[in-house]
């Protein structure tokens, strides 16, 4: 059932507590409690940022193979092995990031930054990657549901995962090894 779908994604689910400050220094996973369909659209956001942050292990993988009724048969060490040579921030040649792929494709860019400082975060200084990387992106949409920002959440993915995301994933599907 539902319980069990959000225990086995809990396997794989990114925290952006460990990505974001708020401004205001409270904590940003203070989060309302909302409907269950709207918990589960932001634990969504979080699962797939996970797979751009790190290669899934084999419990993970075997959860959304079960959730999302995939017949891949790669192994998590095939998966792992592509996600470095495309995702990897030192030599990846199809790193999730948008000011990159935006760039390469003519698409419009405008600074993520200035969003996140709106909506009440910061990305931590800490944090290893670009402030416009997809995980970051994702984790941000989860952050603005989980918030109740229904019209931050609205332009953001209009304004940029729907200006760039749908052309990359067509690249990556291309350069993939792995399914």
């Amino acid at each position: 059932g539902q319980a069990e779908l959000s225990a086995r994604r809990g396997v794989v689910t990114a925290d952006h507590r460990k990505c974001f400050q708020t401004v205001s220094g409270a904590d940003p996973a203070t989060m309302i409690l909302y409907p269950e369909w709207l918990t589960d659209r932001a634990e969504s956001y979080r699962t797939l940022a996970q797979f751009f942050l790190d290669p899934p292990d084999e419990e993970a993988l075997a959860a959304v193979r079960q959730d999302f009724n995939l017949e891949s048969s790669e192994s998590p060490e095939q998966i792992a092995e592509d996600f470095e040579l495309l995702f990897s921030l030192s030599q990846g040649r199809m790193q999730p990031i948008e000011s990159v792929v935006a760039s390469a494709a003519g698409i419009s860019y405008s600074d993520v930054n200035e969003i996140d400082a709106r909506a009440g975060l910061v990305i931590c200084e800490t944090y290893p990657s670009a402030p416009d990387h997809l995980s970051l992106e994702l984790l941000f949409m989860s952050y603005l549901i989980g918030n109740n920002k229904a019209e931050m959440e609205a332009n953001f993915l209009e304004q940029h995962l729907m200006n760039w995301v749908p052309y990359y994933c067509e690249q990556l599907i291309k350069e993939a090894a792995t399914a």
